[in-house]
């Protein structure tokens, strides 16, 4: 009796679910609300800046090593180690993980709730309680014991659901885009720092080279001082510019200290401990092929995650819409249901149920519209942060690629300068020397050699720091054209 009870239970779950599947494979066809479409920005042509050609072969970098175009092995270290520690990067995955699990949890929606609800109650009932007929008019004790299975089931038919699942679906892709976005940030950090503190490198060597020359020339002078050749004046001028270059030092020091520890942060590791070979030489800028400007609406990822935004705007105006017509609901129950375990699952003790229901808003003081004004409002907000980021894309990557053109030509013309201040610097010694000058001429042509060459070491470095943030600007690595 009991297996014949199982499955005239089953039959009867089989036939409310079949009811359940019919009805809403009938009526959830229908979804309000606008459907996605692609958003428009004006895309020039060409970028208005010059740009270098475009590599090919083993010069193709992907997008998601692109640090590997400079060739430094410190770098490439660096760059593994703050992709799998960096802590901006671990809770970019953790919003990801959030964004999927509110999807599920929206897609959840589209399919039955099923649970059981088991209970087993003992009662007693009054004596002088109203109809008492059932106990002969005695008090009495009874149990009830209950094993019922119930589904519900809402019918999406005007997609409220589904346009649900869609926004959410759309804003875990924008999550993901940013993941993207937070990574690549966090990696162009690393190489700017690198190249900024390989620029201070860069600018101790030379102060280094300056102090023992000035200290050199102090000891001319003082030397001088003592035979009557030149004044006490002379001896305070070079002391002056020796103590300004040790000065000098002291504040690169400080910078390559923080730009040390702004390194360790970002790699998600403490300060103590982390340090950095000095490197005293800077590579020469590579090549970065740019594309064409409508590239970057494919590559960026912030113009992915904008993208995103704008179909889950768009899904929420039909949540919005749907609001405005009735929600039908299915529900269902089968069980069994006695005063004793014993009998619990005999047949006649089985129970079951299943109804349906509508609720239609009729008055709501303006609040359905308001919703649906409301999600218009976000939608032209997020239309409009797309074409705005799409500005910005294009004004990153001009500004860069001016950058680099423009210093690359200050590049050579410092160059140039170096070599004219050095040469000014010897004759003006040889001349002190030779008693033509006072020392004030040699002290201006050291000045001017030294800040000449810190200036050549900061263009070097600034070179560099651009050609990172052109590949920023470009969304990554150029290898396939299209961001993964």
């Amino acid at each position: 009796m009991h297996k014949c009870g199982f499955d005239r239970m089953r039959y009867r779950l089989a036939l409310s679910a079949g009811t359940i599947s019919a009805a809403a494979l009938v009526v959830s066809g229908c979804m309000v609300g606008p459907n996605y479409h692609k958003p428009s920005a004006p895309v020039p042509p060409a970028f208005a800046e010059p740009a270098a050609p475009a590599p090919a072969g083993p010069n193709a970098i992907a997008y998601g090593d692109w640090w590997k175009v400079f060739h430094d092995p410190l770098l490439d270290n660096l760059e593994t180690q703050a992709d799998a520690a960096n802590k901006d990067i671990k809770i970019a995955i953790a919003h990801v993980d959030e964004a999927s699990a509110s999807t599920s949890i929206a897609r959840s929606f589209l399919f039955p709730t099923v649970g059981a609800a088991p209970s087993a109650t003992r009662f007693r009932e009054a004596q002088d309680r109203p109809n008492n007929g059932n106990t002969y008019g005695k008090a009495a004790s009874q149990n009830d014991i209950q094993l019922p299975l119930f589904a519900s089931y809402e019918i999406d038919a005007w997609g409220r659901i589904r346009r649900s699942a869609q926004s959410a679906r759309a804003t875990q892709e924008a999550t993901e885009a940013d993941l993207r976005f937070v990574r690549l940030s966090a990696e162009a950090s690393v190489a700017i720092d690198y190249y900024s503190l390989r620029m201070i490198d860069q600018q101790l060597m030379i102060v280094d080279r300056s102090i023992v020359a000035f200290t050199q020339a102090l000891a001319l002078t003082t030397n001088r001082f003592q035979k009557g050749l030149n004044s006490e004046l002379e001896v305070a001028q070079a002391k002056t510019l020796l103590d300004q270059t040790i000065t000098q030092k002291q504040a690169l020091q400080m910078q390559r200290d923080q730009l040390e520890h702004a390194i360790a942060v970002l790699l998600g590791r403490t300060v103590e401990g982390f340090s950095l070979p000095d490197q005293r030489s800077n590579p020469t800028p590579p090549d970065i092929p740019i594309g064409l400007p409508s590239d970057l609406l494919e590559r960026r990822p912030d113009i992915a995650e904008a993208d995103r935004n704008v179909a889950a705007a768009t899904a929420q105006i039909g949540v919005a819409k749907a609001a405005y017509f009735p929600q039908f609901s299915l529900t269902g129950l089968v069980g069994y249901e006695s005063v004793n375990a014993t009998s619990l699952l005999n047949w006649q003790n089985s129970i079951a149920s299943l109804g349906a229901s509508a609720v239609a808003p009729i008055f709501t003081g303006g609040r359905l519209r308001a919703g649906v004004n409301q999600a218009q409002a976000v939608y032209r907000q997020s239309l409009v942060q797309y074409e705005k980021a799409v500005l910005i894309a294009y004004q990153e990557v001009e500004d860069q690629l001016a950058a680099l053109h423009y210093l690359e030509g200050e590049s050579q013309s410092q160059a140039s300068a170096v070599v004219d201040s050095r040469q000014a610097e010897m004759i003006a010694t040889q001349r002190f020397k030779a008693g033509l000058v006072g020392y004030l001429n040699v002290v201006v042509a050291q000045e001017t050699e030294l800040a000449d060459e810190q200036t050549a070491a900061q263009i070097s470095g600034q070179r560099l720091v651009a050609s990172v943030v052109l590949i920023k600007a470009l969304g990554g690595g150029w290898a396939g054209g299209k961001a993964p």
